[in-house]
């Protein structure tokens, strides 16, 4: 099913908004409701507006996940030697398949995505420019597109101060967002025991002269 909705940001993010906010009454349904999201967005302080719009047209930030690893010691107790290399397993390549090559010097934008393009050059081109940029283009909005405003108007609340939403906004797409950590729970090392004759080359002798292999594992 396609987007009928989240396609209007084409048409309209590139707009003059002067032209934009002219036109507004000559839309359909589904094009007045994209239309009115993005209004609030340049002309009100409504952070949620901004997040939910951002959301629509970039995606949802990216989430680190930080998980807190364990270690896991197995020890050979009867092991007398290591094996003197490591096995490796070849793998076999089919000779005969076809690589697929990707030419870098061709970049080709999807439509889809053009919007979100836009939107993020505005937002890095407007945190580069001075403190007064933004309140300009809020005062003279006819000169520039939808998308500047909306930028624009993002960074008047957070420069506000009294807004930690926006802030938190342009943390969140500017330096990605805080990252999730997971701490697994238990010992901090794992042991095992493995009776094998031969220790596995990578093996180390602990001050016992008990082979081991140590290795961090992620659940």
């Amino acid at each position: 099913m396609g987007k009928k909705l989240q396609n209007s940001f084409n048409d309209f993010l590139p707009r003059n908004f002067f032209e934009f906010r002219r036109d507004i009454y000559e839309l359909t349904s589904n094009q007045a409701v994209v239309a009115e999201l993005l209004r609030t967005c340049c002309e009100e302080n409504d952070v949620k507006a901004i997040e939910m719009a951002f959301e629509r047209i970039l995606g949802k930030p990216e989430k680190v996940l930080v998980i807190k690893r364990t270690l896991v010691r197995t020890e050979y107790p009867d092991a007398l030697t290591k094996a003197s290399e490591s096995v490796v397993v070849e793998r076999v390549l089919d000779e005969t398949r076809a690589e697929s090559v990707v030419d870098s010097s061709q970049v080709v934008i999807d439509g889809s995505n053009a919007p979100g393009i836009l939107l993020r050059q505005m937002v890095d081109e407007i945190g580069d420019k001075p403190r007064d940029y933004s309140y300009k283009v809020l005062e003279n909005k006819g000169k520039h597109t939808v998308a500047e405003v909306m930028a624009a108007n993002l960074y008047g609340i957070a420069m506000g101060g009294s807004n930690l939403g926006a802030i938190k906004l342009l943390f969140d797409y500017l330096d990605g967002a805080v990252a999730d950590v997971i701490r697994i729970e238990g010992l901090d090392t794992i042991l095992l025991e493995n009776w094998a004759d031969i220790a596995p080359h990578e093996a180390q002798k602990s001050e016992d002269g008990v082979y081991f292999v140590e290795t961090e594992s992620v659940k």
